[in-house]
Order: C-alpha cells, then structure tokens, then sequence
C-alpha cells in the first residue's frame, strides 16, 4: 500500500510540474526567456561535477533521484553556497540514472523520462524552479529550462533542448553565442527587480 500511496504522489508532482502525458512526451506550457526567468528561482550558469543517484521520502516510499552538484561560474538569480570560495548549486532532480528496465520480457520504462539528465564535465545554463516541500527541483519548462553551452567554439553556442524555439521575439531558433545570451538574462533580471 505504501508503494502504491509513493506512486501515486509522485504521478501527481509529476503532473503538477509537466502537465499531460502522452505517449512519447510530455506537454508543458511554452517559456520565453522574460517568463522563464520570472519562474525561475535560481538562474545561473555552472559546470556538473558530480552526479549520483539518490532518492527521497514521499507518501510511505521511496523515490528514485538524481543529484547533481554543479560549480558556478555566472550567477543571475538565486542564491547559491560558497565553500573556500568556490560556489556550488546541489539540484536534485526526480527520476534514476539507471536506464529503463528489460524484466520477464517486457520492458519497465521510468515515469519521469521527460526529466531532462545532465552530463559530468558539460556547462550549463540553468533556469531553476524553487524547491518542493521534499527538496525537488526541475528546470522550468523541464528542457526549456537547460541549455547547453558548447565550450569548444569561441562565440560558445548556446541553446536549449528545443533548439531556442520562441525563446526571444524576432529571433530565428537556433544557438545564441553564450554572451548575447547572458546579456539579455542580466537585463531581464534587472527589469523584473525593478518591478518588485
């Protein structure tokens, strides 16, 4: 019963935070960049430098995570910890790092798929939704919110899992030098602190 009650919870933070499953994805609401750094709790740009799996307590059972303890280098919003003067974001994220399961012939495939895995080593730009009760957070938009910055070209290409599509108006889809891109974050920032 405990089992079931764990299930069922977390279907339900699932659906809380993505919205209607399909078949092959997940639909959620579309972000542009000013209304996924208002949604956001942390922005912030880092580097994965460890990953491990864990899990959390919720509704009598236990929960598959990830954790991913990432080194900033670039903070826009939130507010982050600094050990011997290095500042790091732990994120803990819904879901397993083992691939989905082949038992008895029939293949078990993970109810948090479309959660979006991080790689150790890669730079990130990072949009951050608050943390649940129980310690979770999410990119916003789950792959809207994670964009990967490729560090082996200067300009440093940078899009997210959807290829930037309608992420800036009047801007074609398709990577941003990295730089473009911050600047128009710091500027939205700025804009919605003014507001406050």
């Amino acid at each position: 019963m405990r089992l079931i009650s764990a299930v069922f919870c977390a279907g339900l933070m699932v659906a809380s935070l993505a919205g209607t499953p399909c078949a092959d994805a997940t639909t959620v609401k579309h972000f542009d960049l000013g209304g996924m750094t208002a949604s956001a709790a942390r922005v912030f740009r880092g580097t994965v430098t460890d990953v491990r799996p864990g899990t959390v307590s919720v509704g009598g059972g236990q929960l598959d995570t990830t954790l991913y303890r990432i080194r900033v280098t670039e903070v826009f919003k939130g507010e982050f910890a600094t050990v011997k003067d290095i500042t790091y974001a732990d994120v803990e994220m819904v879901g397993s790092l083992k691939a989905d399961a082949q038992r008895n012939g029939a293949r078990h495939f993970s109810v948090f798929r479309d959660m979006p895995r991080l790689e150790r080593g890669r730079d990130y730009l990072l949009f951050l939704t608050a943390e649940s009760s129980i310690a979770l957070s999410s990119p916003v938009g789950l792959v809207q919110g994670l964009f990967d910055i490729d560090t082996s070209i200067p300009s440093q290409p940078t899009a997210n899992r959807v290829n930037n599509a309608g992420l800036v108006a009047g801007v074609a889809k398709g990577p941003l030098p990295y730089e473009v891109l911050a600047e128009r974050v710091r500027a939205i920032v700025a804009e919605q602190g003014e507001k406050r």
